[in-house]
């Protein structure tokens, strides 16, 4: 039965760096597309910041962010610099090799009590 209500896909945008790839960017263009559909995300774009860009990752948020995405696909960590806590910050993080999500950190997200510790921490509590 239809509900009248659309069905939303999540987007999400592929980000593809030659630098990184080399001779693959055109095979990991294809392969984080085809990974991002398999996930159940609309690819909306895959970018391929400029060589020469000072950051090619920032380059990348900075369009998943004016596109309002709620993904980045790459092919593997060493495209988002070894870093996915930077995309993190705004986006669910997928990886095509190895398969992984990495789930965006909302801030807010978590409940208010246990943002603060009831009492100070100690080197044997943490332990």
């Amino acid at each position: 039965m239809d509900s009248g209500q659309p069905n939303h896909k999540p987007n999400a945008i592929c980000l593809v760096r030659a630098e990184v790839s080399g001779p693959n960017a055109p095979r990991h263009a294809m392969e984080v597309q085809r990974h991002a559909e398999q996930l159940g995300y609309l690819p909306l774009y895959t970018v391929r910041p400029p060589v020469d860009a000072a950051d090619p990752v920032g380059y990348a948020l900075a369009l998943a962010a004016s596109l309002n995405v709620d993904a980045m696909v790459v092919y593997d960590l060493e495209t988002v610099g070894n870093t996915p806590s930077r995309v993190r910050e705004m986006f669910d993080l997928e990886t095509v090799c190895p398969p992984a999500t990495w789930a965006a950190s909302r801030p807010g997200f978590a409940d208010p009590e246990h943002l603060r510790l009831q009492q100070p921490l100690t080197v044997a509590t943490a332990h």
